[in-house]
């Protein structure tokens, strides 16, 4: 009885370890080449794209270890060099020479967009749409010194001044302006033929974005799905969701987990309404409640047993209804 338990508890302890330690993210290449417009992307073993041939250019990427770029290079020539936070944050940008060109600045280290950034010893403001989208630079005087419009598939068709540049575009992604694609955690994506040239296989982050801007202000969504590599709960309301996340999966019973962004990954087939009864609690003040707990932030010490996410959803869900109970307001 002894060895099967034993065997019983390896092979848990096996899986487990098995299960966290698989790839979930792994990118798929899509298209590597576009012949309408005389383009053809060449991807590094890991399928991400390292080479962009376009109308006698060619555009290369460098990677370091963690297939982060590093620097670009027009034929050949080192134009930008990169820094980041993480996997996907982009933190600073510099010349050939290393002079800091853009500096972007975060209010958390758990944000995913910036709110500013420094460059040419000034300090600029941004402003965001509910898709994540760049649409506005504010300078320290709070004046508009740039404005941008996209059309419906994430192309840039207006940039008031191309000589501020900024690195962050639709939807949150970066963009190259030379070739006019998007680059994101998630994959390449190129508004011109509004296709993903590489993409995480399930998720359309373009597309869940768009799902979650159209939806009521006041509405609010509890989602629950395998985002990764693990099954995670969240809320989403106001254009944006946020959920407790581990930071290190490797230990999931004992580290320590953030209320991180997930709001590309708002979709309807893993979200639900939350229904709160209009004639006993005040529907705006519910939201508001939601919308400030799920900002990015770090939380508290993460244990799959004594507090999970969604642990961690249901006490959100239970302290925004009491606040917004009209009999306690």
């Amino acid at each position: 009885m002894k060895k099967f338990i034993l065997l019983v508890l390896g092979i848990s302890l096996f899986s487990i370890i098995f299960y966290f330690s698989q790839d979930r993210m792994a990118l798929e290449v899509l298209q590597k080449e576009n012949l309408r417009q005389n383009v053809q992307y060449l991807y590094n073993k890991d399928n991400h794209l390292q080479h962009i041939a376009l109308k006698g250019i060619k555009i290369t990427f460098l990677f370091d270890q963690s297939n982060r770029r590093v620097s670009k290079l027009i034929d050949q020539k080192v134009v930008e060099k990169y820094l980041w936070q993480g996997d996907g944050k982009l933190y600073i940008v510099n010349d050939s020479n290393d002079t800091v060109l853009r500096e972007y600045l975060y209010k958390t280290k758990y944000d995913t967009l910036p709110f500013g950034m420094k460059s040419r010893n000034q300090t600029y403001y941004f402003i965001y749409n509910k898709m994540q989208t760049l649409r506005a630079v504010l300078n320290q005087q709070k004046q508009v010194v740039k404005v941008l419009d996209y059309d419906q598939n994430g192309k840039l068709i207006k940039d008031t001044n191309p000589n501020l540049k900024v690195d962050f575009a639709y939807a949150s992604g970066l963009l190259e302006s030379k070739s006019g694609l998007l680059f994101f955690p998630e994959g390449v994506y190129d508004p011109k033929s509004a296709q993903w040239i590489s993409k995480i296989k399930k998720d359309d982050i373009i597309q869940n974005l768009k799902h979650l801007s159209s939806l009521p202000q006041d509405d609010v969504y509890l989602c629950s799905d395998t985002l990764d590599t693990y099954y995670h709960s969240y809320l989403c309301t106001n254009g944006k969701c946020g959920g407790f996340y581990a930071i290190d999966y490797m230990n999931y019973f004992d580290g320590r987990g953030t209320m991180s962004d997930n709001s590309k990954y708002f979709h309807p087939d893993r979200c639900n309404k939350i229904d709160i009864k209009k004639e006993l609690y005040d529907v705006k003040m519910f939201r508001l409640c939601i919308e400030k707990h799920i900002e990015s932030k770090e939380i508290k010490i993460f244990n799959a047993f004594a507090n999970n996410c969604h642990d961690e959803v249901d006490a959100i869900i239970k302290k925004c209804k009491s606040r917004s109970l009209k009999e306690n307001i």
